[in-house]
């Protein structure tokens, strides 16, 4: 890359954003930890709104996965199949519907 283009850029003498491509070799060449993202962030390609909701989208994502991976060491640490565990599953559902309908908390 031009070191006259970096230095322009930086003084703010240029009027519209980087490419993504130079971005991305600024962000590579960075000593400090910028990241791509907060780059095109910061040049206007990305809004930072959606980029909070896909993270916190990920992190919930990553939560229920783990709820569901302690499921599965529970059914394995007792030996239960997958099939069983799905028909306990099914049966524990099926009976927590029957106490809410009979509770009249719908």
């Amino acid at each position: 890359m031009d070191p006259g283009y970096i230095s322009r850029l930086l003084r703010g003498l240029i009027d519209s954003a980087p490419s993504a491509r130079v971005i991305k070799k600024l962000a590579d060449a960075a000593l400090n930890d910028v990241s791509v993202e907060d780059m095109l962030i910061a040049a206007g390609y990305l809004d930072i709104e959606s980029i909070k909701s896909s993270k916190t989208d990920k992190a919930a994502q990553s939560q229920h996965l783990r709820q569901w991976e302690e499921v599965i060491e529970e059914a394995s640490r007792y030996n239960i199949s997958p099939a069983l565990a799905t028909e306990l599953i099914r049966t524990l559902g099926k009976s927590m519907e029957k106490a809410k309908k009979g509770n009249g908390s719908e």
